[in-house]
C-alpha cells in the first residue's frame, strides 16, 4: 500500500502555510467533496484545479490538527482564488500532490 506522506509550506495569498499530507489530509479532504476514495485519482485528473488546492487545504487543516489547534484558513473558494492566480504556488502545490502520492517514486530512473 501507498503511505501517504509530504510536509510543505505553501504561500497562498500573503500568508504562509504549512501542511502535513497524510491519509487523515485525505480522509477530510474526501468527506469535504463526498468523492470516495477510490475515484481520487480519477477526480484529480478531472478537476485538478479543485482538487490539488483541496488536497493542500486539507493538509493544513491537518497540520493544525495533529497539534490540537484550529486551522486558520481562509474560505476554500478565498484558498483558490489565491493559490491559482499565483502559477508558482499551483506549480509547488502540484508538486507537493505527487510526491505525496508516491509520484516521484515511479518516476524514477529505469522504470
Amino acid at each position: 500500500m501507498n503511505q501517504l506522506r509530504g510536509e510543505f509550506t505553501f504561500k497562498v495569498g500573503k500568508k504562509k502555510y504549512d501542511a502535513v499530507l497524510t491519509l487523515n489530509s485525505l480522509r477530510l479532504m474526501c468527506q469535504h467533496f463526498k468523492v470516495p476514495i477510490d475515484k481520487i485519482q480519477d477526480w484529480m485528473g478531472e478537476d485538478a484545479l479543485t482538487a490539488v488546492p483541496a488536497f493542500c487545504y486539507y493538509g493544513v487543516k491537518n497540520f493544525a490538527l495533529r497539534k490540537g489547534k484550529k486551522a486558520e484558513l481562509p474560505d476554500f473558494d478565498v484558498w483558490c482564488a489565491q493559490a491559482l492566480d499565483d502559477p508558482d504556488t499551483l506549480d509547488q502545490m502540484m508538486k507537493a500532490v505527487s510526491s505525496a502520492l508516491g509520484a516521484d517514486e515511479e518516476a524514477e530512473p529505469g522504470n
